[in-house]
């Protein structure tokens, strides 16, 4: 975010683009690369540069793939971008390897260490393998994560009384743990976990869920029947959008997850208080997944996006541009839903 004393215009996406590169990093490649150029510029172009990868390959005829898809511009581009996360990453396996039986030497607890440390269970270690893992987290989780933040910045935007009341229960939560972000601070975030859920549902990242290609035919319990060969998919935002559902289901209602949370803890099931979380997933909340395909990475997500809407919470009022009083709208095409990339914020210094 850039230094201001008044309200300055951001392109927030922009700036999260890079903000959620850099906390992902944290957690992924560890304290000497999270902030690194190459790093970032890695971790944010590597998925558009698979998607590109991905066209070009689809549109050759299929016996011609093995044959002729390696030597494409946009898949050789791909060996380029692994090769260059290879040549910044070896350094850094090197020093942490040649320390490691230093008794003195406090490993740092990030997942590129967890894979150094389990070299035993996963014996190829080498410095390209492991830059093909830090490639492949960051295609799930920056993107995604930034969008999602990016959803969550507009809404407050048309907000301002919730920012007040999000910012007073980020203050309380971390007066509790002086002033460091735990997971029991973030789990006591009901407002703000509420606040996220509530964009999620009502902006989800995409209109269905759950693609599967049909392999042996099978009938639904209403006697439909479902062919082999065919891709089906959950409509997500059609479950997430039924005022039979989801009450006054075209209002966007930010404690509306807290508010069931609540009820449940005045006693109400246990379920409801499950189910109303951010990253809970059931059959009312599809938008992470279900079952045991459901995102992985979906706990983490919500406490990195957490994090950063607190920080800014703290630190700053926010507004849109032009005294713009509604939300600015997203854009919706084939199965995705994503905010306008081109909109910009206003941020201003909170009077402490």
């Amino acid at each position: 975010m850039p230094p201001c004393d008044d309200w300055t215009e951001v392109n927030i996406h922009h700036a999260l683009l890079r903000i959620v590169g850099m906390v992902s990093g944290r957690m992924f490649i560890g304290p000497e690369l999270c902030r690194s150029e190459q790093y970032l510029d890695a971790s944010i172009n590597y998925t558009m540069e698979v998607m590109g990868a991905q066209r070009a390959v689809q549109n050759m005829r299929p016996w011609l793939r093995p044959f002729r898809a390696q030597s494409l511009p946009e898949v050789q581009k791909l060996y380029q971008r692994i090769a260059e996360a290879e040549a910044f990453l070896e350094p850094v396996v090197k020093r942490r390897t040649d320390v490691m039986n230093d008794p003195s030497y406090e490993k740092p607890d990030d997942f590129l260490q967890w894979l150094i440390d389990g070299k035993d269970k996963f014996p190829d270690k080498n410095s390209q393998h492991l830059a093909k893992v830090q490639l492949g987290l960051t295609f799930a989780a920056v993107h995604t994560t930034t969008l999602t933040a990016t959803n969550a910045f507009y809404d407050l935007a048309a907000l301002p009384d919730l920012q007040t009341e999000l910012r007073e229960e980020v203050r309380e939560a971390l007066s509790q743990s002086g002033g460091q972000f735990t997971s029991n601070v973030l789990q006591s975030m009901k407002k703000m976990d509420s606040f996220l859920k509530e964009t999620l549902r009502v902006h989800p990242a995409t209109m269905a869920s759950i693609q599967r290609k049909v392999l042996e035919p099978f009938t639904l319990s209403n006697g439909q029947g479902i062919p082999a060969g065919v891709t089906i998919e959950i409509s997500a935002v059609a479950v997430s959008s039924d005022s039979n559902v989801f009450p006054h289901a075209e209002k966007f209602d930010p404690l509306r997850f807290y508010r069931l949370r609540t009820e449940a803890k005045d006693g109400g099931p246990v379920e409801k208080a499950a189910n109303n979380q951010f990253g809970s997933v059931n059959q009312s909340s599809l938008t992470f997944g279900y079952g045991r395909h459901a995102c992985p990475g979906r706990f983490f997500a919500a406490n990195e996006t957490k994090m950063i809407l607190a920080h800014a919470l703290l630190q700053y009022d926010v507004k849109n541009v032009a005294e713009v009083a509604e939300r600015y709208p997203n854009m919706e095409f084939a199965h995705m839903s994503i905010p306008d990339l081109s909109k910009k914020l206003l941020f201003k210094p909170i009077e402490m």
